[in-house]
């Protein structure tokens, strides 16, 4: 049995925020209140820490792309946009895109990263770190537990679509990751591939191949028999052992044959 991650990473400078301190559902809340919350909140993170946003798109084609973006104290912008695999869910986008921002937070040093996302699930996922057992949410862990060693780590949820500039600036790029030609790479989860094999027998199943013996109008079609009904019945029985004659004794296929059958094979005859 493999053990969770409990034992390998201490993550005591790390917070995972899904909620802001002051509840605030989205739907029963006017939207320049919902603006003016997270507005506040990066308002309130200190000036020396670096801010990133990330978001994941899935595309009406079924194409999901991943997007971060991010603007230091010192004026460097990074913006990082790319597709992903076929059937990726909008989850596994945002946790690649989680994935990327720590893979260019890791090359500063800074006292604190505040990652924003509009992903609760994300948050809830990484927040329940020591059940993680898929390759992807590892990585994303072990990058985190190596970033936490020298930074404080904050993943803070904000809404979408609100008018929060790097938001938005994130969810614009995720869009136009999705439309890039080809995925940087072909890791799926187990679910996503189950779900893939799953669509593939629904549509089977709705739509079965094409084959005369699906169109049959006659028993007996593979035999390719003319004549009347009641004879291709007889031989489509004939031909699956389907008889008159076919009785089960001791739970085993017996044929007993005519009477008149028995005669002609008699050697007296």
């Amino acid at each position: 049995m493999r053990q969770g991650l409990t034992f390998i990473y201490s993550l005591d400078r790390v917070s995972f925020n899904d909620q802001f301190l002051t509840r605030a559902p989205k739907h029963t809340q006017h939207p320049e209140m919902m603006r003016q919350l997270p507005l506040e909140l990066i308002n309130n993170i200190p000036s020396q820490a670096l801010v990133l946003y990330i978001d994941g798109n899935k595309s009406d084609s079924g194409r999901t792309g991943s997007g971060v973006y991010a603007k230091a104290e010192d004026g460097l912008v990074f913006r990082c946009r790319f597709r992903n695999p076929d059937n990726c869910s909008v989850f596994r986008s945002e946790l690649l895109a989680i994935r990327e921002a720590l893979n260019f937070v890791l090359h500063f040093e800074n006292s604190d990263i505040y990652i924003l996302t509009d992903s609760k699930s994300s948050i809830q996922y990484l927040k329940n770190w020591p059940e993680i057992r898929e390759k992807t949410g590892q990585e994303v862990i072990s990058k985190i537990a190596t970033l936490s060693q020298k930074s404080r780590v904050c993943f803070q949820w904000i809404p979408s679509h609100v008018g929060v500039f790097g938001n938005e600036e994130a969810d614009v790029l995720a869009k136009e990751g999705s439309a890039l030609p080809s995925a940087t790479s072909s890791e799926l989860f187990t679910s996503e591939i189950f779900s893939v094999h799953k669509a593939k027998a629904n549509s089977a199943w709705k739509n079965p191949p094409t084959h005369d013996w699906y169109a049959g109008n006659r028993p007996g079609l593979s035999l390719q028999s003319v004549g009347t009904r009641s004879a291709q019945t007889a031989l489509a029985r004939l031909r699956s052992g389907h008889i008159k004659s076919l009785k089960f004794i001791d739970k085993e296929k017996t044929f007993f044959l005519p009477l008149f059958l028995s005669c002609f094979s008699c050697p007296y005859h």
